[in-house]
Order: C-alpha cells, then structure tokens, then sequence
C-alpha cells in the first residue's frame, strides 16, 4: 500500500494546498472553536469537527497526509493560537498523527464487512455499555455537583440517539465510497482505539508532569476521553459523510 496515495483522485500540489488548508481548520477548530482547558481537566477537549477533518484528510490523500495533517495541525495550533499557558507536549501531537495516518487503514478494513446492520447493532450495544458505564461513574463515584450529575448523562443519551437517527436515515445516492454506518462503525472503532485507549496513555504521560499519581490521573484521562468520543463520532459521521459526497468526483472508483 502507497501511503501517499489515498481514495482522491488528486495531484500532488492539490494534496500539498489541501494539506494546509486542512492544517489551518483544524488547528482554529482544535484551539478557538472549541471547548478546552476545563479546571481540573487541561486533557478536555470537545472539538467541534478537528478529528473529522483529520480523518478525511487520511482517506482521502492517504495515511501520511492525514498524519502530517493531524501532527501539524496540533502543532500550528500550540504556537499560534493556544492560551493555555502550558509547555508543549509532543505527545500530544503524536496522538493526532497516530489518528491521521491510521484512519485510512481502518475505514478500509471495515468497509470490506458487508453487513451493515451487524455493525449498526455492534456499535449500539457498545455504546450503551459505555453510556451505563460512563453514567455509574459519575452518578456514584465522582465529585461533581448534582446538576452535572443529572445534565451529563442526559447529554450523552441525546448525542447517542443524534448518532442513532442521523446513522439510519441518511441516505445519500451518492455514496459511492462508504455507506453511513460503516462510517459511523469506523468512527467508532478509530475514536475508541485511538482517542480513548492509546489517547489516554499518552496525555497520562504528557501531564504527569503536573500530577503525582499516574493511576488516579489515567482514570480521569480514559472517564474524559470517553465522555469526549460520544461527541466526536456524532460530528465525525456527520462530517465525514457530508465531505465524502461534496468529493465524489474526486474518487477513485
């Protein structure tokens, strides 16, 4: 497999102006339009549409644009708009490569599973786990106030049952690369191996710096990430579904 070449069918000084354009979004869309650096969580982020754009550029230049896209953009972003007062941490930028070399690779392994209802019921009862799950700990274990308590859970369902509707009805004539469940499926599967199992330990890593206890700072990592995935792969599905179709006749069929 070339990893230079993606599903586009495009020229090299297309990928190389895509790329910065791509670099530019995602970096406004990481650090401006967004909602970062909670008190007490400097590791939360909810990016309305960053990893979608990271992911896109992966399918459709290839894995090492999606990767220099996701890398790039995290660093641009650091030295231009961040406000965080932090130092920079590289481990952060290596998650963002990691997602957009990897993305290509995994959209292509699960486009070949034909039976989109499997994958549908597959990523429901996922989610419904990680919603009973996400809601226990939160209800029981954490500190936060009632209201957060109450408000959390019932934005998480109302994400999960967004994805759910957008997931079945959309239907484009035009989908000619993957269907809307198997971008849903794919986007699940990147956000939680990516974002949430590999993201979490390297964030535990990048931020020891400011906490003494790695286990108890994972745990809030991984609770963060997860909460953060139930809003990624809403606007991820949406996003990549949206741009897959404006692309079309840039496909490779």
């Amino acid at each position: 497999m070339n990893i230079f070449q993606g599903k586009g069918n495009v020229s090299l000084t297309q990928k190389i102006c895509l790329s910065g354009i791509l670099i530019a979004l995602v970096a406004i869309l990481q650090k401006i339009i967004a909602i970062n650096y909670l008190p007490g969580f400097p590791y939360f982020r909810i990016s309305f549409g960053g990893p979608a754009l990271i992911i896109f550029a992966s399918i459709f230049l290839g894995p090492f644009w999606g990767g220099l896209v996701g890398f790039s953009s995290d660093l641009f972003g650091y030295f231009v708009f961040d406000a965080s007062g932090t130092v920079y941490l590289p481990q952060i930028s290596v998650i963002y490569f990691v997602l957009g070399f990897a993305s290509y690779y995994i959209f292509d392994i699960i486009s070949k599973i034909k039976n989109h209802k499997i994958l549908l019921i597959i990523e429901t009862i996922s989610f419904a786990i990680l919603l009973l799950g996400i809601t226990a700990y939160i209800v029981f274990i954490s500190e936060i106030d009632l209201l957060f308590k109450i408000l959390i859970p019932i934005g998480l369902l109302l994400l999960f049952c967004g994805l759910e509707i957008f997931t079945i009805k959309y239907k484009s004539e035009t989908e000619i690369l993957y269907p809307t469940k198997t971008i849903s499926f794919s986007s699940f599967i990147t956000d939680f191996v990516i974002l949430v199992l590999f993201g979490s330990l390297m964030k535990t890593w990048a931020f020891l710096i400011y906490y003494d206890d790695p286990f108890s700072l994972w745990k809030l990592v991984i609770v963060a990430q997860t909460l953060v995935m139930f809003f990624n792969v809403m606007f991820n599905t949406a996003i990549l579904s949206l741009f897959l179709r404006a692309s079309k006749k840039y496909i490779i069929k």
